[in-house]
């Protein structure tokens, strides 16, 4: 187990998941509710190749084309990675819906999917409130990337930090696991009362099996630098993501820990 200021860091890096996690699950909402939002439509305008798949530079490209430029090519293929199941580096249909459908209203997200789609030309753009609200998300997730990677420095700097240690140190009583139960109470213990809404955000934005808890591989591979939608290079990539299909089950249908 970690030391007081050890777990005071991994308590602000789980923190920062959550926030970061709600704030964009509200992106998201926003997106969807667009009632013009059609997401294959949205593929089709980020996959300029006509590929079938959507990589980091045409989500820069995309980035660019509304006039954001402070996202690198390096920060776009990390998110790229961290939603890639297959490690090819690109993004398929059902990857792509992953970034962008809620994770909390089963309804919205089933009417998004059932929304028609038109053909997007190789020169075409969406509708201007449905581009901008794309930005939106993409915007929230390159945030949280970069300060997940921050954190995760941070917890590196302390001499008694390791993965293990840190895993530990919320699974008090040894359960081989990480869920709500007992995230909440280390966070109440270091200071923090969790809502319940805050900590399945939590759970999904790690969990990448859709299993609604948090095993200690799934744990070590997230907090590793590089890994977890949290920065790191070219090379790393998360574990395979759970299918859109298997992220919207779980606990009291819309308040689902599941994306």
């Amino acid at each position: 187990m970690l030391g007081y200021e050890s777990e005071r860091r991994l308590k602000n890096f789980l923190v920062a998941i959550g926030d970061g996690e709600r704030s964009l699950e509200g992106a998201r909402s926003r997106l969807c509710s667009i009632r013009d939002f059609a997401p294959h439509s949205a593929f089709q305008r980020m996959d300029r190749d006509y590929s079938g798949s959507v990589s980091g530079r045409e989500f820069c490209n995309f980035l660019r084309d509304n006039s954001v430029y402070h996202v690198s090519e390096s920060e776009a293929y990390q998110l790229t990675s961290f939603f890639d199941s297959n490690g090819n580096g690109k993004l398929s249909f059902q990857e792509f819906l992953q970034m962008f459908l809620p994770c909390e209203d089963n309804f919205l997200r089933n009417v998004t999917l059932d929304r028609p789609s038109g053909r997007v030309g190789r020169y075409d753009s969406l509708p201007r409130d449905i581009e901008l609200a794309i930005v939106a998300v993409l915007e929230g997730e390159i945030d949280l990337q970069r300060r997940l990677e921050d954190l995760k420095r941070e917890m590196e700097l302390q001499y008694d930090y390791s993965p293990f240690a840190a895993f530990r140190s919320v699974d008090r009583y040894n359960s081989g696991r990480i869920d709500t139960v007992n995230s909440g109470s280390f966070l109440r213990q270091q200071g923090h009362y969790a809502s319940e809404m805050e900590l399945l955000a939590i759970i999904r934005r790690i969990d990448t099996d859709g299993d609604a808890i948090i095993n200690y591989s799934e744990f070590a591979e997230f907090v590793r630098r590089g890994a977890g939608g949290g920065g790191g290079g070219a090379a790393t990539r998360s574990p395979a993501r759970a299918s859109s299909a298997n992220r919207t089950g779980g606990r009291g249908g819309a308040a689902s820990p599941l994306r």
